[in-house]
């Protein structure tokens, strides 16, 4: 187990050698039951794969999806393996294969990998062009272009952006979308509470197990704990799935949930020991959800600032999706203020989100430049490099620690940091190309310093400039930690773990590795540009991108900004320039770009689409 958390960075889940193990025990189970639920409350498979899905925060391919993507043969073998292998499971024996699922498979009908399954993808095109999808009607075995869900319950969970309360909207929900919900859960809780200790001594091994191998956002009795212990329990015996004995003796012993946080740390119910217990592991880990309860340092409305002990802060990113915003610009230079003037030994910046950041703020950018609020912007891009520099320029050491996605201002963010703890899961990258627009958060700079910084007495310098122009114009993503040292996103000071469980612990470690004799660094008067030099070879290898039609003509006149910045500008010759000079003529460029026409169309066709346009 340690082997896999620590080398593989894998979850380990510790469990019993019974049939199916844990999550295909419990998770084919629950497969089985909501089949049986939507022909018995008459629903589509269709509404039932969008409550089971990111309605439930479970994945997108909902229940029928998944079976299609498994394999209908194969899902049909696993049930009844475990039907054959567990007789003395009652819940398992009282279920039936229902006849649509048998009616697929003699059909030899077996989801993806024969075409057809519960989906099927036509040739049929709709309004935007893409292949219709039919869904299974279960009662007549046709297929069917799907119409408009008219659940309530789909509706209500839809404006619920909150995880946890939508569950308990839809569990409450009258009608049939909030029944299969509500039945469906109920199920699942009264099968864990049986298989404990069949199939594992503890409560978290099964939530871990749920979570890992199907990808859900909350285990059983995760769920459980947000419908409420004694609620979920009542719900259950109403509906005909009586919980084990040791629920009710849990509730009379007055534990009314199955995890609790006490001084930072997540404990579980033991059902051996009655009590509470530390999950074994943890204590190597930080979760900032677990010191909610402990007031702040500070915060506002897109941060908050945690005392994560021993003299450390951490910086959390708290908007929509962390996009890099005025508060959060506003609340790093707070925290590293309050870091530098009340004594703490540094500060970390991470966050528990699935994502580290996908950016700065573009709908803030979008509505000052289709104002023409140039002022307005100028000021709003200054206070972003300012924010930037201000992690370099500290007289403590700031410390990223990042996951999924570190976009366009997160990634000049973390380029800025003393250095950067990275879960190898992270994808790193500057992407404002994709907006029309270029890195303006102090990222060009950066990387005219870093190339700086890199030169040899002797060294022919072109061909590392135009590897680094070719970075940012063609907007490289590093599809891994380990790829961003190549892209030049990452340097020596930075390292990746594989656990992203451990970024935060281990950006702590290196604040307080780094805290001793610390010394803040000197703005720098002396980075090494090849003006006009330069700016002749990128050009060209931007021409060369057109020709090969690899960029459009508006990522052309984008790229030859890119050059202007990394060359220092139109300078006759090679010569040293200071770091705010690279500032100001990138803030130059930035501004200009939201200027044009084509860069507004593309920022517009993100916020509408998520997708970058290539016009």
């Amino acid at each position: 187990m340690s082997y896999g958390e620590k080398y593989l960075g894998k979850q380990t889940v510790l469990c019993k050698d019974t049939p199916a193990f844990i999550a295909n025990r419990v998770g084919v189970f629950a497969m089985g039951h909501i089949f049986q639920l939507t022909k018995e409350l008459g629903l589509s498979i269709n509404d039932v794969d969008k409550l089971t899905g990111p309605a439930l925060a479970r994945p997108n391919t909902g229940t029928f999806r998944l079976a299609d993507l498994v394999g209908l043969d194969t899902a049909v073998k696993v049930i009844q393996g475990i039907v054959d292998n567990c007789p003395n499971d009652a819940i398992i024996q009282s279920m039936k294969m229902p006849e649509y699922l048998n009616y697929l498979v003699e059909k030899k009908w077996y989801g993806n990998k024969s075409g057809k399954g519960f989906y099927l993808k036509s040739n049929e095109k709709d309004a935007s062009g893409k292949n219709v999808i039919h869904s299974l009607n279960l009662d007549t075995h046709e297929y069917e272009v799907p119409g408009k869900s008219d659940l309530a319950s789909l509706n209500v969970s839809k404006q619920i952006d909150d995880p946890r309360r939508r569950i308990q909207a839809l569990f409450a929900h009258a009608d049939k979308g909030g029944q299969l919900i509500k039945q469906s859960l109920a199920g699942l809780f009264a099968y864990v509470s049986h298989r404990i200790p069949e199939i594992s001594d503890t409560t978290y091994a099964i939530d871990h197990a749920l979570k890992a191998g199907f990808a859900w956002d909350f285990g059983p009795f995760e769920y459980w704990d947000i419908i409420g212990v004694e609620t979920g329990a009542k719900a259950a015996a109403e509906l005909g799935y009586p919980v084990a004995p040791w629920i009710q003796e849990m509730l009379a012993s007055g534990f009314t949930s199955f995890y609790q946080v006490a001084e930072g740390q997540l404990q579980y119910y033991d059902v051996a020991s009655k009590t509470y217990k530390n999950i074994p592991g943890t204590e190597n880990v930080i979760e900032l959800d677990y010191l909610r309860d402990r007031k702040p340092v500070f915060k506002n409305d897109e941060i908050v600032l945690h005392d994560i002990g021993d003299g450390v802060l951490c910086l959390e990113f708290r908007s929509k999706m962390n996009a890099i915003g005025e508060g959060i610009l506003r609340g790093m230079g707070e925290s590293i203020r309050i870091a530098e003037e009340e004594g703490w030994k540094g500060l970390v910046i991470g966050n528990g989100s699935k994502n580290f950041t996908v950016g700065a703020n573009l709908m803030m950018i979008a509505m000052l430049a289709y104002q023409q609020e140039y002022d307005e912007l100028n000021m709003a891009i200054d206070m972003f490099q300012q924010a930037t520099m201000r992690c370099r320029y500290s007289s403590i050491p700031v410390v990223a620690a990042t996951q999924g996605y570190v976009f366009g201002g997160g990634c000049e963010t973390i380029m800025h940091c003393d250095a950067a703890i990275c879960a190898a899961e992270s994808y790193i990258g500057l992407v404002e190309v994709g907006v029309g627009l270029i890195p303006g958060g102090a990222g060009t700079k950066e990387f005219a310093l870093r190339l700086s910084d890199s030169f040899r007495e002797g060294d022919v310098m072109i061909p590392s400039l135009i590897e680094r122009f070719k970075t940012i114009a063609m907007a490289s993503v590093a599809t891994s930690a380990h790829e961003a040292y190549s892209l030049g996103y990452l340097t020596h000071k930075d390292r990746v773990v594989i656990n992203a469980e451990h970024r935060i612990m281990e950006a702590k470690k290196e604040v307080l590795r780094l805290a001793d004799n610390y010394v803040m660094p000197i703005r720098r008067e002396d980075v090494y540009v090849l003006g006009r030099q330069g700016l002749g070879a990128l050009y060209t290898a931007a021409h060369s991108l057109y020709l090969g039609k690899y960029a459009s003509e508006h990522d052309i006149k984008i790229a030859k900004k890119i050059a202007f910045v990394l060359c220092g500008g139109d300078l006759t010759g090679p010569q040293k320039v200071s770091e705010k000079y690279l500032l100001d003529i990138e803030r130059e460029a930035f501004l200009s770009l939201c200027g044009e026409q084509k860069t507004l169309e593309r920022i517009q066709h993100m916020l509408e689409k998520g997708k970058p346009l290539r016009n």
